[in-house]
């Protein structure tokens, strides 16, 4: 059996088509739409997803007139359940995907069958911003959480990207976001412990999630599962509990029910956590504050602190 039958074996693909259900769809319709290029109008102008695109055009230093017409360009939303995939590795990229909701991860698999994962996805991201030069998909995206996926048409986009030079520096800036990111994991993966590549990996999730809420919860949602966290840093299933086991000992984490909360510093230390690769220039929002129980981020920088050894 090749490397896709066994993708399609594990991963419904024709749930990846579903549409949004109707509560969602709604968002995108109007009682006074009028067709238009023979879609209905409704189709073209989702304004319920305007509050949604302007916290992601913050983050992309985008002005209200290119998230007007980003949203105009977008199609009626969908989702998928877990273990879905969004986009096949190796199929035609067709669309720019924006995650609205829940999470999600690439993937490339093995053909013994093994998995690794390349890139998570939180609320908020571009799933395949280079897709657009790329052609075709070099990894496969599965849902981790249930999800919302917003997706503008290619054959839409390229028209835009001419009139409007503000979302071609966005997309180049979220590229270079996405390539800072897979630089960082390479040095983890490469050079640090297995308790550094778990402590690193829980301190980026909290930190994106806190950046996409403007705030600083002391808990925030965390689906990836043990085998997930193993196929992402390169460690076996074993060796991701019993780090989790001894994080939760030394009370710095607390993870139950796919919630994590960060309970000390110390594992930013443990991580040498440094979120600079995380915030771009088109960046126009301001670095969230820790909660009172914490420092505030730019203080979090590692000082030489290190981690007692894991006991087995």
């Amino acid at each position: 059996m090749g490397r896709q039958d066994r993708q399609k074996g594990h991963h419904s693909e024709g749930a990846a088509h579903r549409a949004a259900p109707a509560d969602v769809r709604a968002e995108f319709e109007s009682s006074s739409a009028s067709a238009v290029g023979g879609r209905p109008a409704s189709a073209l102008r989702p304004h319920r997803f305007a509050s949604f695109m302007a916290r992601v055009s913050t983050r992309l230093g985008l002005l209200d007139e290119d998230q007007e017409a980003l949203l105009a360009a977008a199609r009626a939303p969908r989702q998928f359940a877990k273990g879905e995939f969004v986009i096949q590795e190796g199929s035609r990229a067709r669309a720019l995907v924006f995650l609205c909701s829940g999470t999600a991860y690439a993937a490339r698999t093995l053909e013994d069958g093994s998995q690794q994962i390349v890139a998570v996805f939180l609320p908020g991201d571009l799933l395949n911003p280079g897709d657009l030069v790329l052609r075709n998909a070099r990894a496969s995206i599965y849902v981790s959480a249930s999800t919302v996926v917003l997706e503008v048409p290619h054959a839409e986009l390229l028209p835009l990207l001419s009139s409007y030079p503000a979302i071609v520096r966005a997309l180049w800036c979220e590229t270079a976001r996405h390539a800072a990111i897979q630089r960082e994991w390479l040095i983890w993966l490469g050079r640090r412990s297995g308790q550094a590549r778990v402590a690193h990996f829980l301190c980026e999730v909290s930190y994106r999630i806190q950046r996409w809420r403007g705030s600083s919860p002391e808990t925030v949602a965390f689906p990836f599962t043990q085998r997930e966290l193993a196929d992402t840093l390169g460690l076996s299933y074993v060796h991701i509990n019993r780090v989790l086991q001894h994080f939760r000992s030394r009370d710095l984490i607390e993870l139950v029910q796919g919630r994590l909360t960060i309970r000390s510093r110390k594992l930013y230390a443990i991580a040498e956590f440094d979120p600079a690769y995380l915030q771009t220039a088109t960046s126009v929002d301001p670095l969230p504050e820790m909660s009172g129980r914490f420092p505030a981020w730019d203080d979090l920088a590692p000082r030489g602190g290190r981690a007692a050894p894991l006991t087995s």
